[in-house]
């Protein structure tokens, strides 16, 4: 079984990633196609396992992608995540294979993932999975509505552009909300989708949550913000202690 997770950016990727990637039947790499790396499963980054340089899978996508299917070390269910912006004949080629499973996450609560993008390009710290390695000094953001639209009309629009594609080829595919990853439902769900069984027991997350749930003490303009959205739907999100 061959599988990808499309996703925006901070929109949990990483916690889905390590919560399959726990299960004995599932190998689940992170973000391949990232310019800047090729980001294996967590349980591969240590010992022999090789997909290749950068260079090779710029050169040649496709034969990549074909030796990830490869390499499966005899887990029978496989796949990596690709998210906004990255590789996109790669990601065509993806949604446009029926033999691929698609999960699509997203992230009911807009204004979080935006902040969390903006304190990941502040920080240069997008993946976490040791409280220890937290950036110790985490600056107070100073943002504005202006940027949070914007961001906004990109995500829906990569979302359209994803989930119509697959609506209109006919594919089944899983959405996903980050915040019912932690309930067993929502890991059963995601097991019967890729033809897993359970087997008695938990996904168990390998990933550290980055940002306090109160967004006042991570914006130094909580307030302004919170007047310019009054009226709109985004700032019960931007008060939202839940998520």
């Amino acid at each position: 079984m061959r599988f990808v997770i499309v996703a925006a950016r901070r929109t949990g990727s990483n916690l889905l990633c390590t919560l399959l990637d726990s299960h004995p039947a599932i190998l689940c790499h992170h973000e391949l196609f990232n310019p800047r790396g090729i980001f294996q499963a967590l349980s591969r980054r240590e010992g022999d396992f090789d997909l290749g340089t950068i260079a090779e899978r710029d050169e040649d996508p496709e034969a990549f992608l074909d030796r990830v299917w490869r390499e499966a070390r005899g887990h029978p269910c496989v796949g990596f995540k690709m998210t906004c912006g990255q590789a996109e004949a790669t990601l065509r080629r993806v949604l446009g294979d029926r033999g691929v499973r698609k999960i699509v996450l997203h992230r009911r609560n807009r204004v979080k993932t935006w902040v969390s993008e903006r304190m990941a390009e502040q920080l240069d710290q997008w993946e976490v999975y040791d409280e220890d390695a937290l950036a110790a000094a985490r600056p107070r953001l100073e943002l504005g509505v202006r940027d949070l639209r914007e961001h906004l009309a990109r995500n829906e629009a990569f979302y359209e552009r994803v989930e119509g594609s697959l609506e209109q080829s006919g594919q089944d595919f899983l959405r996903v909300d980050y915040e019912d990853l932690w309930t067993p439902e929502q890991r059963t769900r995601l097991l019967d989708f890729l033809d897993v069984r359970a087997g008695g027991m938990a996904l168990t997350p390998g990933s550290v949550k980055q940002n306090p749930r109160d967004l006042r003490c991570v914006l130094a303009n909580f307030e302004e913000l919170a007047e310019a959205l009054r009226g709109d739907e985004l700032r019960d999100e931007l008060l939202d202690l839940e998520s």
